[in-house]
């Protein structure tokens, strides 16, 4: 009898965890950030070295995108990213891309197979990535022209959630 007792002891709460951990869609991570000052940075482009500031992009709407080049899922979000960037890129909508725990030269090969997207943005010692809370890439963020993270993507782009994010920061299709 007491075998028994404990082996459902252990089973009830096993299967919960599994019902409801199973049940949960793991792009829906919850961020702090959302809603509130996206923090600020300065980093260094790839392609040129030059500075790039969160208070240097103020006044227009921005999407970063945290990337790795052995991120599988990174890859294929690369040509949603392209397209984004030759759609909108005359428009007032800013793109950044930061490389996550990856070099320099790596993300240099993969431009040169792959093609050119976003700007690259160096983060050495991952402080922009922890200051926005990257937990694993693809992330991206949506952040408002006041500086407000208005979405966080956990997980690769689908255009669905592009166009919906675009239209909640006010970015009208060209």
């Amino acid at each position: 009898m007491k075998k028994w007792l404990v082996f459902l002891l252990i089973l009830i709460p096993t299967v919960g965890l599994f019902y409801f951990g199973l049940g949960r869609d793991p792009r829906l991570l919850p961020s702090a950030l959302v809603a509130k000052q996206a923090p600020d940075f300065t980093l260094k482009k790839l392609e040129d070295g030059t500075e790039v500031t969160l208070r240097g992009l103020s006044g227009k709407p921005l999407v970063l995108n945290f990337w790795a080049t052995w991120c599988g899922p990174c890859a294929a979000e690369h040509q949603i990213i392209r397209e984004l960037v030759k759609e909108y890129g005359k428009t007032n909508l800013q793109f950044y891309s930061v490389l996550y725990e990856d070099t320099p030269e790596n993300a240099r090969d993969f431009i040169r197979r792959y093609g050119a997207g976003a700007p690259i943005l160096l983060d050495p010692g991952l402080h922009t990535s922890i200051d926005y809370g990257v937990s694993g890439v693809p992330e991206t963020f949506f952040i408002n022209a006041s500086g407000k993270i208005v979405y966080k993507q956990a997980g690769m782009l689908t255009p669905d959630v592009v166009q919906e994010q675009l239209q909640a920061l006010g970015v009208t299709s060209p």
